[in-house]
């Protein structure tokens, strides 16, 4: 009992002690303050909004800080934020290591220029002894978002109606979507790169202005247009350009390009070409009727439109046309032929000799940007009466070709062939000699520079060629073997023969004759080796991929790939369509088999040269399908066993340490009984001694926090 007095008046004292050194603390102030101003430095605000930052002031000294302020310092004239101080800053007296939180109010109204702005924080104050004292602190601002443009997106564009023809209107129709991290504000949309002679707007605005666009939000446009009536076929860039600001007063400007269709699928053009064509053979006579014939095949990927077809006679005044010189055919769709023909017949005003024939064909490919080529055929004339009015006795002799033919009939490029002429003496009464025989070719080209005269050169001879004389009415033949050169485009070439001879009496003459050749170009399109693995489970897509290229010398028309076989493919028919000499592409698919065994798949890829003949490439393969595997779930059922039998001996080996460490323990704490008085005495002790022990724990908890507000006792 007397112990547990003692113990109650050492702990009265205790905290009589610890009163009276405080209150000597608080009242014998001759220390100075020492204010400091902490947070976490960077604190992240976003534009147009208000964002409230929380900093802690602390005296830090050992006397009383008096008439604590706080103020911030704005740059003025530069800063895109207003700063409000809670209180005004004003925070009064502050004892030593006393605390006070404060409250700014950051509002972002005007244009960030900067990702982040320093915001420094004055303070003043004095102490008891009437010192002034001041300080500043620095915090940042970072602005949210300022690193992030925004992005947007045009969504469901689409021109209706799809194709556009010259003079027709369409409208341009679509969503602008934002899509990036910002608000866009003060969008503006425009249509560029318009003109008159082009696509052009056909009324209204061209603009659309849109106060702001939200994150995710989106709105939608329309501009009506128009084609100008003369445009050619094409596709057509019409310049889509967007302006906008962000949240911090930046401005964007970008352009989209959308390419409208005029007068085509997808600017694809018309080809015409002239083949099978049917010259008159033999020799005719004034007035006497003659035809010639042609198919004019459209090879190209659109209809040829408004198409016209004119004949004469190169010269007008020997050939006349005795059928309608012009024909018209308002469409001829792609893959089309049209057969023509048209009838001349030789005047009075034509000498003996072979007279030309020009055929001019004149389209367009929807728009009205006109195509034009031509095209010669021949045709033996005799006119006896012109040359001896011409002439009288002293007529001039003619010599003309009066048959020839190809073999083979249609010559490939890179390849020779035979001519075979028949050339003619048609003078009834005079002979000719010292004849001089040879061959030119005058291609007409779109320049100067790619005339040629050497698409056929003769082999194993000069392009001289000499005969003795031809008697009168005679005839004599030669026999060419020519080669042609591998760059010769597909098409019929006009070949002039000329020739230079004299009479008995030495009088010399000149004389030119037009053959046409109908020349034709290998196609090569040469395919990149690809396999496909030999044992794929049924279901398991397989991928195939390749590159593809036109070796050859001239273009592909309609080119296709297909996918044949037991399986399952999307797009099966691939329609590439017209492939340009010297380009190449790449094909990818994916197809999934059926069944199982042996599946076979073919790659087929077709496509048509320029006479319109049909060519074939296959890679066919055969695939082992094999039925899906099961998974076994038998598989190592044992595995973890060897684990759990070492984490068993561990515990067990754990329990067998505390169980005898506890028997112990307990062995060393017996000791002999005690009386029941003495046991009863203890208790009360040990009850004294908590009680001692919670009360000097409370009073001591009472002087703490009165040492934390900085108040003394």
């Amino acid at each position: 009992m007397n112990k547990k007095w003692l113990r109650r008046i050492l702990a009265m004292a205790m905290v009589f002690s610890l009163a009276a050194g405080s209150w000597v603390t608080g009242y014998a102030d001759d220390g100075e303050g020492n204010i400091v101003i902490s947070g976490d430095g960077v604190y992240e605000v976003e534009a147009g909004k208000t964002t409230k930052i929380e900093l802690q002031v602390k005296n830090k000294g050992t006397g009383t800080a008096e008439n604590v302020n706080l103020q911030p310092r704005v740059p003025s004239g530069v800063a895109p934020f207003r700063v409000k101080m809670q209180g005004n800053g004003d925070l009064g007296d502050m004892g030593a290591n006393a605390y006070k939180k404060v409250t700014l109010q950051v509002t972002v109204d005007g244009d960030v220029q900067e990702r982040s702005y320093s915001l420094p924080i004055g303070y003043t104050y004095s102490s008891r002894g009437g010192s002034a004292r001041s300080g500043s602190m620095t915090i940042y601002l970072k602005m949210k978002g300022f690193d992030l443009e925004p992005g947007f997106a045009f969504r469901d564009m689409k021109l209706s109606p799809e194709d556009m023809s010259p003079g027709s209107s369409a409208k341009l129709s679509g969503r602008l979507m934002n899509t990036g991290g910002q608000d866009m504000y003060q969008v503006e949309l425009s249509l560029d790169n318009l003109t008159t002679e082009g696509i052009s707007l056909t009324g209204g605005f061209n603009s659309k202005m849109v106060s702001k666009i939200p994150i995710g939000g989106s709105t939608a446009f329309q501009f009506p247009l128009v084609a100008a009536a003369d445009m050619a076929a094409g596709n057509y860039p019409v310049a889509i350009k967007l302006k906008y600001r962000d949240q911090f007063g930046k401005n964007y400007e970008k352009t989209n390009q959308f390419y409208v269709n005029v007068g085509g699928v997808a600017g694809r053009k018309a080809i015409l070409e002239i083949r099978n064509m049917q010259e008159p053979g033999g020799t005719y006579g004034v007035n006497q009727n003659f035809t010639v014939s042609f198919d004019l095949k459209n090879t190209g990927a659109v209809a040829a439109k408004d198409i016209v077809v004119t004949a004469e006679g190169v010269d007008s005044t020997a050939v006349v046309p005795k059928s309608a010189s012009m024909k018209n055919i308002q469409s001829l769709a792609p893959g089309s032929s049209a057969s023509m023909s048209f009838t001349f017949a030789g005047t009075s005003q034509s000498a003996t000799q072979n007279q030309a024939i020009q055929f001019t064909v004149e389209y367009t490919s929807g728009g009205t940007a006109k195509t034009t080529f031509k095209q010669y055929a021949g045709v033996n004339i005799s006119n006896p009466d012109k040359d001896k009015d011409g002439e009288g006795n002293t007529s001039k002799p003619k010599i003309i070709v009066s048959n020839y033919s190809c073999d083979p009939l249609i010559v490939m490029a890179g390849q020779e062939f035979d001519l075979n002429l028949t050339l003619m003496n048609t003078h009834k009464q005079k002979a000719v000699k010292n004849i001089k025989m040879y061959l030119t070719l005058a291609e007409e080209t779109s320049s100067e520079t790619q005339k040629s005269g050497n698409i056929f050169t003769p082999v194993n001879s000069s392009n001289t060629f000499y005969f003795d004389s031809i008697r009168p009415k005679g005839t004599v033949n030669k026999a060419l073997r020519l080669y042609v050169v591998p760059e010769a485009q597909p098409k019929t070439y006009t070949l002039t023969v000329n020739f230079e001879y004299e009479d008995a009496k030495g009088t010399e003459y000149t004389a030119t004759e037009l053959l046409g050749i109908n020349v034709k170009q290998m196609t090569e399109l040469q395919i990149d080796d690809f396999s496909i693995p030999e044992q794929v489970e049924q279901g398991m897509p397989v991928t195939v991929g390749f590159s593809y290229y036109n070796t050859g010398k001239v273009t592909l028309n309609n080119l296709m790939i297909k996918v044949e076989g037991d399986v399952d493919c999307q797009n099966k028919n691939t329609y590439v369509g017209n492939m340009e000499s010297g380009s190449s592409d790449y094909f990818e698919t994916t197809f999934t088999p059926y069944g199982t065994g042996e599946v076979p798949v073919s790659i087929v890829i077709t496509y048509e040269d320029p006479s319109g003949e049909t060519v074939e490439q296959r890679r066919d393969m055969i695939m082992q399908v094999t039925e899906p595997a099961m998974p076994d779930d038998t598989e190592n059922p044992d595995a973890s066993a060897p684990m759990d039998k070492k984490h068993i001996a561990i515990g067990l080996g754990l329990l067998v340490i505390l169980a005898g460490a506890l028997a112990f323990f307990v062995k060393n704490q017996k000791e002999p009984p005690k009386s029941t008085a003495e046991s009863v005495s203890s208790a009360e002790d040990l009850e004294d001694d908590f009680e001692e022990d919670d009360f000097v724990e409370e009073v001591t908890e009472v002087i703490h926090e009165d040492d934390k507000e900085g108040m003394p006792l």
